[in-house]
């Protein structure tokens, strides 16, 4: 457990690294915000509200905007003028009559009245809202807006709702002759003001010569600590924004608050985040280690998971690709120092045995023509064939300790399957096995051409020896892309696993009295010549060896 927590501290070093670069802008940022957060809070605080003033001022000004363009268009009307010259009686027409009802359903309009030049009421529109009792203008305030004078307000008395009156007067070659005026519902002015509201923080106020002072539903309000001022929405109008015992700090310290927590839990975040990366790491980069430890320890065959994500994935496939390509290095190298070995060891045994040998035949053969005892003649005989079978497997030794090299040439490979055949006749036919030839009649290689029979015949006197009772022989030819494969297959007794990883080291048989080598010495031949050998066998169901051969030698390409 010690090394693994030694191991894992570049990876944890990193990942601190990166935690800490990660935090330490954001708790600067923190500071920074808990430094200067008041006052651009503030100010922000206080643009939004200086806006909102200006748009509920601009809404008021159109609304009254709206209502001296109706009384503009009730004063330029030819019945207006008529109304006050030409009847004594003050009798409206019928179009006027109309006219003004249409403007009155509008429910910011209370009446259209008429006044004379004295300030007499003399008509009121509708007629049910008309009131005997004259106003006295010199008791109500009144301002010049543009061509309009308004009087007011009136605040909400007896459960009356409270009004100001938009007056304008009629002109005949300019003499005045009469006035018009809306009576307009205060509370629809006063309402523009509504969207101000921030309840126990600040209500707004339409504040009137600074010393009236309505509420946004058109009421009388008490006057409080003014936070902010709109601009004039007529001569003497303001709206004002009254302290209500709230704080516009309040918000501030809410974000504030939130804010920490926020950055508190997004610490908690990384630092599972990074806590759960380093696990995770640590899971992938174990199998590596230990892998390498193996590699170490001479075992190339183990492979680590290649399911890591990203790099990690990329390194575990290159890690089992480097140790395959490692394995297959040394055991290339094992081989060519063994065989270098063997060579020497082979030269040594041929010159030590085959002399003694020869004489001990030469003998054999002198004692065998005199020798007239035909059970001495048959020892002689054993002896000799005896000898011969030494004399072959110091052959064999010597060609896997010391193969030839190819020499390379175009052979067809019809041809050679062909000879095989024949040579292997006369024994197929007497353990009745049937050769088929098939394939690619007309394809052609290069190829040391004795290298190739050597090893078709190897491995086809490899077949005959696991059909003793008869069976079917294939030799096939195909070609694939640049590449050419041969394949020599039977239908016999098959081989174990077992004996399918060992078949190829040398001295290594499965019949009695094999010197384990035939194979040993086909596969040095066919790598010889830059070839492939595989083998796929089950019990049972016969074996089937494949030869994968390039069209072209190396040389052959880089010439063309």
């Amino acid at each position: 457990m010690r090394f693994e927590v030694k191991r894992l501290t570049l990876a944890k070093r990193y990942l601190l690294g990166a935690l800490i670069v990660a935090l330490v802008p954001f708790v600067i940022m923190a500071v920074l915000y808990d430094r200067y957060s008041a006052n651009l809070l503030n100010t922000l605080l206080t643009n939004k509200v200086e806006g909102n003033l200006e748009t509920v001022a601009l809404r008021m000004n159109n609304f009254v905007s709206v209502q001296v363009n109706k009384l503009e268009n009730i004063v330029d009307l030819p019945d207006t003028t008529r109304f006050f010259l030409e009847n004594s009686h003050k009798s409206m027409s019928q179009q006027l009559s109309d006219f003004l009802l249409l403007e009155t359903e509008s429910p910011d309009i209370y009446s259209v009245e008429f006044f004379d030049v004295e300030g007499q009421t003399v008509a009121t529109i509708p007629a049910a809202r008309w009131r005997p009792v004259s106003i006295d203008h010199g008791t109500l305030p009144i301002i010049q807006y543009n061509n309009v004078e308004v009087l007011g307000p009136i605040l909400p008395t007896d459960g009356r709702p409270g009004w100001f009156l938009i007056r304008m007067p009629v002109y005949l070659n300019q003499e005045k002759i009469g006035l018009v005026a809306l009576r307009t519902r205060l509370a629809s002015l006063t309402e523009k003001t509504v969207s101000l509201i921030e309840p126990d923080v600040y209500d707004p106020q339409v504040v009137i010569f600074d010393r009236i002072h309505v509420s946004a539903v058109g009421t009388l309000a008490a006057a409080g600590d003014v936070l902010a001022k709109s601009r004039q929405i007529m001569p003497g109008w303001k709206v004002h924004l009254v302290e209500r015992g709230g704080s516009l700090d309040e918000p501030r310290v809410q974000i504030r608050y939130i804010l920490l927590v926020v950055a508190v839990v997004s610490v908690l975040s990384i630092l599972w985040l990074f806590i759960h990366m380093s696990d995770r790491l640590s899971r992938f980069l174990l199998p590596l280690n230990e892998g390498a430890q193996a590699v170490a320890n001479g075992n190339f065959s183990l492979r680590v998971a290649e399911n890591g994500p990203g790099e990690l994935g990329m390194l575990a496939r290159s890690f089992n690709k480097m140790s395959a390509q490692l394995g297959t290095l040394i055991k290339s190298r094992v081989d060519v120092e063994r065989r270098a070995a063997l060579g020497n060891m082979a030269a040594g045994i041929a010159h030590e045995i085959r002399n003694p040998l020869a004489t001990v035949a030469t003998t054999v053969h002198g004692l065998s023509r005199n020798e007239k005892s035909p059970n001495r003649q048959e020892m002689y005989q054993v002896i000799s064939d005896e000898i011969a079978r030494v004399d072959n497997t110091i052959s064999e030794f010597l060609r896997y300790a010391k193969p030839s090299e190819p020499v390379t040439q175009k052979v067809l490979l019809r041809e050679v399957f062909r000879s095989v055949r024949t040579l292997m006749a006369a024994t197929a036919h007497e353990k009745s096995i049937i050769f088929n030839l098939v394939g690619d009649s007309a394809l052609e290689i290069e190829i040391d051409n004795a290298h190739l029979r050597q090893v078709l015949l190897n491995l086809t006197l490899n077949a005959v020896e696991a059909l003793p009772n008869g069976g079917h022989i294939t030799l096939r030819a195909l070609r694939d892309g640049e590449l050419a494969e041969i394949s020599v297959s039977d239908d016999g007794i098959g081989l174990s696993d077992e004996d399918l990883e060992k078949v190829l080291q040398p001295f290594f048989s499965t019949r009695p009295g094999g010197t384990g080598l035939g194979l040993s010495i086909t596969n040095q031949l066919v790598e010889a010549n830059d070839g492939k050998l595989e083998i796929e066998s089950e019990p049972g169901q016969g074996t089937t060896v494949k030869l994968t051969f390039p069209v072209r030698t190396k040389a052959t390409l880089r010439k063309s």
